[in-house]
């Protein structure tokens, strides 16, 4: 019982693992950035990243421009509800909030 208990839980984290490693990654372009007024806590940088036909606002929470993000630039990405994610360096994914969302004109 406690091998049967013990396959089984390996089974689920395997699962578990292979589920994260195989996120859809879809193709976006970014259209520019600029440091703007977000919050109570002053200016951040925020960037405006097309996907289809949606341009979303997103931001660090910070004012350091991102040097994966430049103007014109096609990225991979993923949205999971109102994050966006970039993979960064070394695999490790980097984390944006998504702040708002529009219409591509």
């Amino acid at each position: 019982m406690r091998k049967s208990a013990l396959l089984l839980s390996v089974l689920f984290c395997v699962i578990a693992v292979s589920a994260q490693s195989t996120q859809s990654y879809v193709t976006g372009k970014v259209l520019k950035w600029d440091v703007e007024a977000y919050g109570k806590h002053g200016n951040k940088a925020v960037y405006y990243l097309q996907i289809g036909k949606t341009v979303y606002r997103i931001t660090r929470g910070t004012t350091k421009p991102e040097t994966n993000l430049a103007p014109d630039q096609n990225v991979q990405c993923r949205i999971d509800n109102d994050r966006l994610f970039v993979p960064g360096e070394k695999g490790k994914e980097v984390k944006y909030s998504i702040i708002g969302a529009s219409e591509a004109p």
